[in-house]
């Protein structure tokens, strides 16, 4: 595990701390575990933040068994997340973690009832994103069946 501390300094314009460059860190990460401490120095307000982390090396991940239909609604899936933790601001692995979509790219996850057999999915994520996920698979599975049918049309026995 490596860990990595950020200190951030309070912004008076945007009345806040800038937290991108933490966000931007953690994107590629497997985040284990972060700290926070907030402290005074000369009249200044900091927050300094550790973040332990595994760094996921690419093509590691746990999606090598997808078949090529099945990477690329992961992909979809992942897209969304990155617009959606954009949006948001928040990293994406707070969304739903590679592993997750994976999951549920694997059971075909159509419904709300299936979204909560994914480990990690309670009720909080599903409240806030089930609907946008199975929007997503939905739409993946309803475009691509027209293609499906067409080849099967095209065959000559």
């Amino acid at each position: 595990m490596e860990l990595r501390i950020f200190t951030l300094p309070f912004d008076p314009i945007m009345e806040g701390f800038p937290d991108e460059l933490v966000k931007d860190f953690c994107i590629n990460k497997k985040v284990q575990k972060l700290e926070s401490q907030f402290f005074l120095q000369e009249g200044r307000a900091y927050w300094s933040v550790a973040v332990h982390y595994d760094v996921l090396e690419k093509g590691t991940e746990k999606n090598l068994d997808l078949d090529e239909y099945q990477k690329l609604l992961y992909e979809r899936l992942r897209e969304w997340r990155k617009e959606t933790g954009q949006k948001e601001g928040i990293p994406v692995f707070l969304i739903a973690t590679n592993q997750q979509l994976v999951d549920m790219v694997r059971r075909k996850v159509l419904s709300i009832d299936a979204m909560k057999g994914i480990k990690g999915f309670g009720k909080g994520k599903i409240g806030k994103y089930g609907k946008q996920i199975l929007g997503k698979v939905k739409a993946f599975y309803d475009e691509k069946k027209p293609t499906e049918t067409a080849a099967k049309e095209d065959l000559p026995f």
